[in-house]
């Protein structure tokens, strides 16, 4: 829980949705390297955990690999830190090239603890339990992510932080010392032993088990084809702030309002996820997510067609309310539907297939950046309401595990 409450302000003052985006722009970043930010942090956590799973199915326990995992993301992010300040207003080409490289280096080594991280939770928290678990988690996250919102709105504001990269330095310095006290605690969790398989698992074997999982069982394909397609929906998500200070014409501080209006909206309605996903099932509540995530392309739509002005800024908060409203419910909802269908036995092999192929689609919207410069904004917001569709139709035809 401590990990979930610490992680939650980490991800809000590093976030590569709102935060990272600006950085990467003011760098003389291009929009392709926008739109990869959040594509590396998806892609990076989801991607190599089916790459490790059949090694990991062998060890009764899998603590030790997360804390080694640890120690490289602590490396990452520190050199990441201290070459944004010393490089600060010198170098920006270099400086970008660093953060991209150190960066990318980060993501990929948080996605070797990911499948470490579920199997734990999978092996002490009961499965009657695990929306609550993931929802308290969440509703912990939110509470540390307002301060992160007022952090952010401190330091982008010219008036009153250093300027740029210098704030965005003193950004990166204080995630970072979240990250350590995070990851120390997760890494005194007690983890009970498993029996190891008798026969060594290849990867050659996690590959059929894999081709055979996909053809004969449909809950789990509807489920995996719902993820992804949602996955891919988030194809306009890193541009929306982008949007509101470039062609709105808000102030780039009220990024950190955005934070705060999200983080309270996720607070609010985090509990109420929970308990649905405890008392209904893990199904509905992901419907929820897909219904949430359709509204938003919609909202940048509607703004799209009244003329800019600074005063935008403020009601623009409502498509960062209900993208609030929408995170936490897939967030309880994906991994707890995915560890109640998952038997204990194959449970590295559900985890590590579903985030590799989950990473593999969370690269589709680098296209995002592409778009913009080819089509403009409202047509990436077109693209990805039609794919917002498809993600609702599919959730809306899943399962419900519990009722059969």
């Amino acid at each position: 829980m401590v990990n979930g409450a610490v992680f939650g302000f980490v991800d809000s003052i590093i976030s590569p949705y709102l935060v990272l985006p600006l950085f990467v722009n003011a760098l003389g970043g291009s929009n392709l390297l926008v739109g990869l930010l959040p594509a590396l942090y998806n892609g990076g956590w989801f991607f190599p955990q089916f790459l490790i799973s059949h090694r990991l199915q062998r060890l009764p326990r899998k603590l030790g690999v997360y804390v080694q995992v640890a120690i490289v993301r602590l490396v990452c992010w520190g050199l990441l830190t201290a070459t944004t300040f010393l490089l600060a207003g010198t170098h920006p080409t270099l400086l970008l090239a660093l953060f991209f490289a150190l960066y990318t280096t980060y993501c990929f080594a948080a996605g070797f603890s990911g499948t470490p991280f579920m199997d734990i939770v999978a092996k002490t928290i009961p499965v009657a339990r695990r929306g609550t678990y993931f929802g308290r988690r969440d509703l912990l996250g939110g509470l540390t992510a307002i301060a992160a919102g007022y952090l952010v709105n401190f330091l982008l504001n010219p008036n009153l932080a250093p300027s740029f990269p210098l704030n965005f330095g003193f950004m990166f310095l204080i995630g970072g010392i979240g990250m350590a006290v995070g990851l120390g605690a997760f890494s005194l969790v007690i983890e009970p032993a498993e029996t190891a398989p008798a026969n060594a698992v290849t990867f050659r074997d996690q590959l059929h088990a894999a081709r055979r999982l996909l053809r004969d069982n449909y809950t789990y394909r509807r489920f995996l084809l719902t993820r992804i397609v949602l996955a891919i929906a988030d194809i306009a998500t890193p541009f929306y702030a982008i949007y509101a200070v470039s062609v709105l014409h808000a102030p780039p501080e009220i990024v950190g309002l955005y934070i705060g209006v999200g983080t309270a909206a996720s607070l609010i309605t985090n509990p109420l996820w929970s308990r649905l996903s405890d008392r209904r099932g893990h199904r509905i509540v992901l419907l929820g997510a897909a219904s949430g995530m359709l509204l938003l392309p919609l909202i940048a739509l509607a703004f799209g067609l009244i003329p800019p002005g600074e005063w935008l800024g403020l009601p623009f908060g409502l498509l960062f309310v209900v993208a609030g409203i929408a995170r936490p419910a897939a967030n309880i909802a994906g991994p707890s539907y995915l560890l109640e269908i998952a038997p204990a036995s194959e449970r590295s092999l559900y985890i590590g297939f579903t985030n590799t192929m989950l990473g593999i689609a969370t690269f589709v919207p680098i296209v995002g950046g592409t778009l913009i410069d080819l089509a403009g904004y409202r047509a990436l917001f077109l693209i990805a309401l039609a794919i917002c569709v498809l993600a609702w139709w599919l959730a809306r035809g899943m399962s419900e595990p519990r009722a059969t």
